[in-house]
């Protein structure tokens, strides 16, 4: 087997990663990571957006300040939690000639430990194993070792995959076990107080004091697929020595793919003024909610490679069944949904195309339909653009529209919400500049009204949001700033910032004869003052208010990275203006951002 190892910023690299999404496509998570310019933005929310809003401890629910960051998720409750799990999708696969480790750390006063512990290894020349624990841990002994009370987290991140990848038979498999627990306070009890006073931010009440929330994962997938066609024989020259290297002509095969999970979210709490309603239990709050899903394909592809000047041309076509089955109070249902699903690939040495359909032929979600488009074209050697284009009418999730617990319930008349998104990005890598627009035209969606009661608006909205952003570079002083300007029709319905900036400028040098890169900045997040959301423990939702107006601060920080071959280490200070500002740095209603905070992190990988 032919492996080559790839080098960034000097450091080799002998593996090659990929994902799976029913076929592999190329990984460049640890190939192509930035090491220094963005490592001190540590927080798991952070591979989602630089704008999380809720409480910044790692493990609890937030929302992006742009509408176009948000991401959803198979189980509706876990929409807000996807950077602290690992998911099907975003398995990372290897192929690796040397067994490769990397450790990542990060804590800091008043802050959760973040812990990731990957390895792999090639068990034979065509088997890989890979090992890869995410670890959230608030110290759960000493209260006052988090910014607010009732505020401790707690989350387990386990995947084992395996990568098959012989010629002819290609096989990958997958086990997830995801498990968040976060204790649920309510927001602060008294935010006038906590405006007018300068006490330690943990000392100031919360609306809850014995709510707790958790939430699973148990599942697993295997991917397999038997490809048709012949071999043919290469000598190939490996320094004096000649080889002979059989290659596969082979342009159809069969794909299986199949995936079993279970979720479920548990809430417990004692009922006190701080709900409205009890519908069940006025001495205990135990609401438990899960979902069951099977997703079993079967799919026909069709490749062509290194043709001439089309370097890539597939299609996959073929039958997908999906069961689901979900259970509350005493409801369960089981429903199938049968998909015709496929998807077109083409390539060119310098541009790509992605389009991918399905749709509900018969079922529960009949007529249910998702179509996507990917584009992208290297327009000059430093200039590239690309676009995307998606259009879903689908059934909301069942839990949007009927659910029952101790302190809610509704059951709605719902219709298929459609959703209208695009999106265009130019890069001008020379001058690092970049410049793009995102849209999107919801219509019939749901929001959580200021009773935090769900309700389907039929109406469409029109949000759209345009950045710029660019790194200035003054021989070894750097300042990275972005801008988004966010239009949304209705902000009433969903009250999101218009203006988001984020601001780095910083010194990097190579010093001790280029073996210590040493990078020491400073930067800032901002956004615009609006009537934000609220937080609902019960349900795990944000919805609207119109009691309190809160943004418009300027969230300051100095940070210090080093790197030293493949050891990488970080030191922050956080939010140092709210020693000397107004304590009115919320993110959400009665929710504000931590205040003056120290965190330090390290990454360090192994080969052997």
């Amino acid at each position: 087997m032919n492996q080559a190892y790839s080098q960034h910023e000097g450091i080799e690299r002998h593996f090659n990663s990929h994902t799976l999404y029913i076929t592999p496509y190329e990984d460049l998570t640890y190939v192509d990571d930035t090491l220094t310019d963005f490592f001190h933005n540590y927080l798991p929310q952070n591979k989602q957006t630089l704008h999380p809003l809720g409480w910044l401890n790692p493990g609890s629910p937030f929302v992006p300040a742009i509408y176009s960051e948000q991401s959803s998720h198979t189980f509706w409750f876990l929409n807000n939690y996807t950077p602290y799990i690992q998911d099907h999708d975003n398995i990372v696969y290897f192929d690796a000639t040397k067994p490769f480790t990397i450790f990542k750390f990060s804590g800091g006063s008043k802050s959760p430990e973040i812990v990731k512990f990957l390895h792999t290894q090639n068990i034979t020349p065509y088997f890989n194993f890979t090992f890869n624990y995410d670890l959230v841990n608030s110290n759960e002994n000493n209260a006052n070792n988090v910014h607010y009370q009732r505020n401790i987290t707690k989350t387990n991140s386990i995947s084992l995959a395996t990568a098959y990848t012989k010629k002819k038979y290609q096989s990958h498999f997958n086990f997830l076990y995801n498990k968040i627990n976060h204790q649920e306070n309510g927001g602060l009890k008294d935010i006038q107080t906590y405006e007018s006073t300068n006490y330690p931010s943990n000392l100031y009440s919360v609306n809850l004091d014995y709510a707790q929330n958790s939430m699973g994962q148990l599942g697993i997938q295997y991917n397999h697929e038997l490809r048709f066609g012949s071999y043919s024989s290469d000598t190939i020259l490996i320094g004096i020595d000649t080889a002979i290297n059989k290659v596969l002509n082979s342009n159809f095969s069969i794909i299986h793919d199949i995936k079993a999970d279970k979720f479920y979210r548990q809430y417990n709490d004692i009922p006190g003024s701080f709900y409205s309603n009890i519908y069940r239990d006025s001495t205990i709050t135990n609401d438990s909610t899960y979902y069951k899903v099977i997703d079993n394909k079967i799919l026909l592809n069709f490749l062509l490679e290194g043709k001439g000047k089309i370097e890539k041309f597939q299609i996959l076509a073929g039958i997908d069944n999906y069961l689901y089955n979900y259970g509350f109070d005493s409801t369960s249902q089981t429903y199938l949904s049968n998909y015709v699903t496929g998807s077109l690939t083409f390539e060119t040495e310098n541009s790509s195309f992605y389009s991918e359909l399905n749709y509900c032929f018969a079922g529960a979600d009949i007529f249910d339909t998702d179509i996507s488009a990917d584009y992208y074209l290297d327009v000059t050697e430093n200039t590239n653009f690309s676009a995307y284009f998606g259009f879903s009418v689908i059934n909301p999730s069942i839990f949007m529209y009927y659910y029952k617990s101790n302190h809610f319930e509704w059951e709605l008349d719902a219709y298929k919400t459609t959703n209208i998104s695009g999106g265009v990005n130019f890069n001008f890598s020379e001058i690092d500049f970049d410049a793009g627009v995102n849209l999107n035209i919801p219509d019939n969606y749901f929001i959580f009204d200021t009773e935090c009661v769900p309700r389907q608006i039929a109406a469409a909205n029109l949000i759209s949001d345009a950045y710029l952003s660019k790194t200035f570079n003054f021989g070894n002083f750097h300042w990275y700033t972005k801008f988004t300007y966010q239009y949304i029709a209705n902000r009433t319905n969903i009250p999101l910032p218009d203006l988001i900036g984020y601001t780095s400028f910083y010194f990097k040098r190579d010093i001790f004869k280029h073996a210590l890169t040493l990078q020491l900045g400073f930067d800032v997040k901002y956004h615009n003052a609006i009537y934000g959301y609220a937080y609902m423990p019960a349900l795990g939702v944000f919805y609207l208010q119109n009691d309190k107006k809160f943004g418009n601060y300027p969230n300051a920080g100095f940070y210090g990275v080093i790197k030293v071959k493949r050891f990488r280490g970080f030191v922050k200070i956080s939010n140092f203006n709210s020693t000397f500002m107004p304590h009115t740095y919320y993110l959400l209603y009665k929710i504000p951002d931590n205040p003056l905070s120290f965190n330090f992190g390290i990454s360090w990988e192994f080969y052997d």
